[in-house]
């Protein structure tokens, strides 16, 4: 939060704002330009990229730690802050003057959005290339190829590539593939929850991300929350209740300071109140999936995700019911069947869980239900304002 909003609240200009004022400052799909808490992390991953500073390529890197853990706020920041210093590979010395080392580009990609060789080369390329990447109309090997002329004729390249190895997401084995398939100038950083001894790629360096200490998450969910929600709306032993919940867990620390904050919103409240505060930490289910992954899913699964946790309990006791009522909405235009299959996929990508319902009385299978295992109330949020019209 900068100086010039500070005065503002002291000023009162945000008296009558409500409770949630800024939802991308809590948001847990959101990052600080500026993360909080992550200076020893930041400065172990400065170590490892030193090389660059004089000019050279640094390492391969597996950044790897538990969600939650600030690897995409810290890589990300430091990544687009990098890319600004970068310039091009070669500069000339000569016996009078000498040039300053340059770095070399800096890339960070979302292996969510960027699930294929295709999406990581456009990516990539786009972020390194001056002209505009078409997104239809060309090959993957045409990609590499123009990839590779940027790379070879420009400036060398290290590309942090986020979130791999999930469940729809590749490997790290495999990203280091593509990415060395392009230039010897490629250099990869992948980010991952896994230790080093459980994934196939061995990288010439690691950095390792811990859990948030508990006063340390206090600091980071209470200057979210000074820029993001309104003045006095939540008080600092709430935060310090969501902090000793969370376990550690910035995403879903916010998640439920969020989804208190929509609750209270929602039934006119001033300020969070206790009966929010627990609306809130119960809309974050143990364990929780990461809600970036269920936003960077198609539009047509976003909407189906919404339609089913929105669905009254009655009409979620079944994959069945859910199913024919889903099916139904005019907002969906999918096939009974083909609904079915999507809503088995998801759960088969760990965003849903298949509980099995009590059994009644009577022969045969008991009926399954689908339980989300996302921060139901913060997506169905921030998918009401992606599709409110203005």
């Amino acid at each position: 939060m900068n100086v010039d909003d500070r005065i503002e609240r002291r000023l009162g200009y945000d008296a009558g704002a409500g409770v949630l004022v800024d939802v991308d400052a809590v948001s847990p799909v959101s990052h600080l330009e500026s993360p909080v808490g992550r200076g020893p992390a930041l400065e172990r991953l400065l170590d490892v990229l030193s090389p660059a500073f004089e000019g050279l390529l640094p390492p391969g890197i597996y950044v790897h730690g538990p969600k939650g853990c600030g690897k995409t706020a810290v890589v990300s920041a430091l990544f687009d802050r990098l890319a600004t210093h970068s310039g091009p590979k070669r500069a000339i010395q000569t016996s009078t003057r000498a040039v300053q080392p340059t770095l070399p580009g800096f890339v960070y990609v979302d292996a969510r959005r960027a699930s294929t060789r295709f999406r990581l080369y456009h990516d990539t390329l786009d972020a390194v290339s001056d002209d505009e990447v078409p997104d239809h109309g060309v090959g993957t090997d045409d990609l590499a190829d123009s990839l590779r002329e940027a790379v070879n004729t420009g400036t060398d390249v290290v590309v942090a590539v986020d979130h791999t190895n999930e469940p729809e997401t590749p490997a790290e084995t495999t990203v280091v593939e593509w990415l060395h398939d392009v230039s010897g100038h490629v250099v990869p950083v992948c980010l991952g929850r896994d230790p080093p001894t459980e994934i196939e790629w061995t990288p010439d360096a690691t950095v390792a991300f811990d859990r948030y200490r508990r006063h340390v998450l206090v600091e980071l969910l209470t200057s979210r929350c000074s820029t993001g929600l309104g003045r006095n709306a939540l008080t600092h032993d709430q935060i310090r209740e969501v902090a000793e919940w969370a376990a550690g867990d910035a995403h879903d620390a916010l998640a439920a300071i969020t989804g208190a904050a929509v609750h209270a919103e929602r039934a006119g409240a001033s300020t969070i109140r206790g009966l929010d505060l627990d609306e809130g930490i119960d809309g974050v289910p143990k364990p929780c999936a990461a809600l970036g992954r269920v936003l960077a899913l198609s539009e047509s699964r976003r909407r189906l995700l919404y339609e089913l946790v929105s669905l009254a309990e009655a009409d979620r006791s079944s994959v069945s019911t859910a199913t024919e009522t889903i099916s139904s909405r005019r907002t969906v235009d999918l096939s009974e069947s083909t609904v079915r299959r999507v809503l088995y996929e998801l759960a088969d990508a760990e965003l849903l869980d298949r509980v099995t319902a009590q059994r009644s009385e009577g022969k045969g299978r008991p009926p399954s239900r689908l339980v989300p295992r996302f921060p139901t109330l913060v997506f169905r949020e921030l998918f009401d304002r992606a599709t409110r019209p203005f």
